[in-house]
C-alpha cells in the first residue's frame, strides 16, 4: 500500500458502516502482514535463519545443556532426541509470544509518521504483528511434526485441536501486545524493562524442564502462569498424543479472554492521545 491507499483505507475504517468499517480494517492488517512476511521470507535466507534455524541452534545448545550436563529427562526411557522435542514443543509457543510482546511494545512509536500523519487504527499494528508470528509458529510447528514422526512416536488426531489453542494463544499475545504498545507510549523505559522481566518468566515456565522438577512450595508461581498451562497443552497434543488437562484448558481460556479485555480497553481509553505522543 501507498500512502495514498493508507489514507483512503484509514478514512474506510472509520466509516460508520460497520461491515465496510471490518472489511477495511482487515485490508489493512492483510496489507501488513503479507509485507512483512514477504520481506522477511522472499530471497532472503535471513528471514528463514531466524525462523527456523536460529531456533534450532538454540535448541541444539539447550538439549546438550539440559540433557547432556544436567541429566534433566521429561520422563523415564525418554531418549535425547524425544527430550529434544519436548524442548521444542515449549519454545515455540514462547518464541512466538515472547516475539510479539517485543515487537507490540515498540510498534507505535516505531511507527509514529503513520500515526501522527494518516490517523489510521493504531491496532492494526499489533494485530498484524501477532498474526506474522503466529505465521512463524505454524511453520516451527510443521518443523517439529516432521521430526515427530521420524524419531518420535508419530502424530495423532489430536494435532487437530492445535487450531483452537493458537486462537486463544494469538487472543493472548494480541492483548499483551496491545497493552505493552500501549504503557510504552506513556512510559518509555517499558521497553528496557521488558527484556530481563522475559528472561524471568522464561525461566518459570517449564520449557528447559518437567513440571515435576518445580519447587512444590512455588507451585502458586506455575498455577498462575498461564504459558505454564500453554505450554502443557501443546505438548500432551502434539507429543503425548492425549486431550489436555481441563483445568489447563480453562485457566489459559480465561486468562487469555481477560488479557485481551484487559488490553483492548486500555487501548481504546487512551488511543486518541497517541498523535500527540508518540
Amino acid at each position: 500500500m501507498n500512502e495514498a491507499t493508507y489514507q483512503t483505507a484509514a478514512a474506510a475504517v472509520r466509516d460508520p458502516d460497520n461491515a465496510h468499517q471490518w472489511r477495511s480494517y482487515m485490508a489493512l492488517v492483510r496489507s501488513f502482514f503479507l509485507k512483512d512476511v514477504r520481506i522477511r521470507y522472499a530471497g532472503s535466507l535471513m528471514g528463514f535463519f531466524w525462523t527456523v534455524v536460529h531456533p534450532l541452534l538454540e535448541l541444539v545448545t539447550y538439549t546438550f545443556v539440559f540433557t547432556v550436563i544436567i541429566g534433566v529427562s521429561f520422563d523415564e526411557g525418554y531418549s535425547t532426541g524425544t527430550n529434544a522435542l519436548f524442548l521444542f514443543c515449549g519454545m515455540i509457543p514462547w518464541l512466538s509470544v515472547s516475539e510479539s510482546m517485543n515487537r507490540c511494545t515498540s510498534a507505535f512509536r516505531d511507527n509514529a509518521p503513520l500515526i501522527k500523519k494518516l490517523r489510521f487504527p493504531p491496532s492494526v499494528l499489533c494485530t498484524y504483528i501477532v498474526l506474522v508470528e503466529g505465521f512463524n509458529q505454524v511453520v516451527r510447528f510443521a518443523l517439529l511434526a516432521a521430526a515427530a514422526l521420524l524419531i518420535s512416536h508419530g502424530l495423532s488426531w489430536h494435532l487437530a485441536l492445535i487450531l483452537p489453542v493458537m486462537m486463544l494463544q494469538l487472543l493472548y499475545a494480541q492483548g499483551l501486545g496491545m497493552l505493552l504498545a500501549t504503557t510504552q507510549v506513556f512510559f518509555r523505559d517499558i521497553k528496557h524493562l521488558l527484556a530481563p522481566a522475559l528472561m524471568i518468566w522464561m525461566f518459570i515456565t517449564p520449557i528447559f524442564y518437567p513440571e515435576s522438577l518445580f519447587p512444590p512450595k512455588f507451585s502458586p508461581v506455575l498455577m498462575l502462569n498461564p504459558l505454564s498451562h500453554l505450554v502443557s497443552i501443546y505438548r500432551e497434543l502434539i507429543l503425548n498424543h492425549q486431550l489436555p488437562p481441563w483445568g489447563s484448558v480453562v485457566i489459559f481460556a480465561t486468562s487469555a479472554a481477560l488479557t485481551f479485555v484487559l488490553g483492548a480497553f486500555t487501548f481504546h481509553r487512551h488511543s486518541h492521545e497517541f498523535p500527540d505522543l508518540v
